[in-house]
């Protein structure tokens, strides 16, 4: 633990605005891997609970719809240019991606580790697991911010992180149906 926090605070960017953005990214990709899996039998995946005043209605995350939605309302909030904007989503969307993955390993790993059959020695082996994970994880974003930071300047990426941040906040509350803060 000791270790992730010196790596934290060594990191020249702040990390908190990425890791809120990265746990909205995380919560959409697992409400639509969920309905993926949902057993027969269960609600119907394309329908919504109910929302105030008992209506239903369908509800798809659709990934692509939800990343060009990002892009352009970074774009916007940012001020990016058309031609910064060019070279930075590549490397924007790569490192969320790889983020997603790690955060997907960390999950596996407590899932497996919280059965019945787990020993003390499995539970220690994913503690060691979250840790290592973890650290690769604040290596990894301090490596993409570096890189994104090359492309469009400190200022630009400072108002990527929080727009980024924003964006994930208003759409775990659209998700939640829960009224968006602005």
């Amino acid at each position: 633990m000791k270790a992730t926090i010196e790596i934290l605070k060594r990191t020249k960017a702040p990390c908190l605005a990425v890791w809120l953005c990265l746990a909205a990214w995380m919560f959409a990709a697992d409400c639509v891997a969920q309905r993926e899996h949902r057993p027969h039998g269960g609600p119907h995946p394309e329908m919504s609970p109910a929302h105030p005043g008992g209506m239903k209605g369908p509800r798809h995350f659709q990934p692509e719809k939800f990343k060009q939605e990002l892009q352009a309302y970074i774009t916007r909030e940012a001020k990016l240019t058309e031609a910064e904007a060019r070279k930075f989503f590549p490397v924007f969307f790569e490192m969320k991606e790889k983020l997603r993955n790690l955060e997907r390993q960390k999950g596996r790993a407590l899932r497996t580790a919280t059965s019945e059959h787990a020993t003390e020695a499995d539970c220690q082996r994913v503690v060691e697991q979250q840790k290592s994970l973890t650290l690769k994880m604040a290596r990894m974003e301090n490596d993409y911010q570096s890189r994104l930071g090359s492309i469009v300047g400190a200022r630009k990426l400072v108002r990527v992180l929080e727009a980024d941040r924003k964006f994930g906040r208003k759409m775990f509350k659209k998700m939640t149906n829960k009224p968006a803060e602005h």
